[in-house]
């Protein structure tokens, strides 16, 4: 068992670690956030960008400690079930950004004025993101 346990850990990498590298990415991409709020001068969208970076602190925070508990306790990182909740919240909201794409593309002709293809492109990144993040909590729910 002890030597089973020890080549999963050799090959996967500890949990910990994975774990504290999450919280560390998640800090990284929240100073990004707050240090673009400070510098661009407009109050209204600084609010908004320290709003967003609180909640992605937060957010991983508690993901990144709750997994680094299950870690000490000896729980895998990831197993069979969790591998495949991420498989299909991935496929599903890649499909949802792939018909945003077409829709906003289709929109863009008369209805919705893009400023350039980053905004349009960011809108789409923004609803991947939030369309995966709907999915996962929904097939970690349900029973797969």
């Amino acid at each position: 068992m002890k030597e089973r346990k020890d080549a999963l850990e050799r090959k996967y990498g500890s949990g910990k670690a994975k774990a504290m590298m999450m919280m560390v990415l998640a800090v990284i991409i929240a100073s990004s956030f707050i240090v673009y709020a400070i510098t661009s001068g407009n109050i209204g969208y600084s609010l908004v960008l320290l709003v967003i970076a609180t909640v992605l602190l937060v957010v991983f925070g508690l993901f990144a400690i709750r997994r680094y508990r299950d870690a000490e306790k000896g729980l895998p990182f990831e197993d069979e079930r969790s591998r495949k909740v991420m498989e299909k919240a991935t496929s599903r909201s890649f499909f949802v950004s792939l018909y945003t794409l077409l829709f906003i593309g289709w929109l863009s002709e008369d209805i919705v004025h893009f400023r350039d293809v980053s905004q349009a492109t960011s809108a789409v990144i923004l609803v991947l993101a939030i369309s995966f993040f709907i999915c996962w909590v929904y097939y970690n729910r349900k029973e797969i």
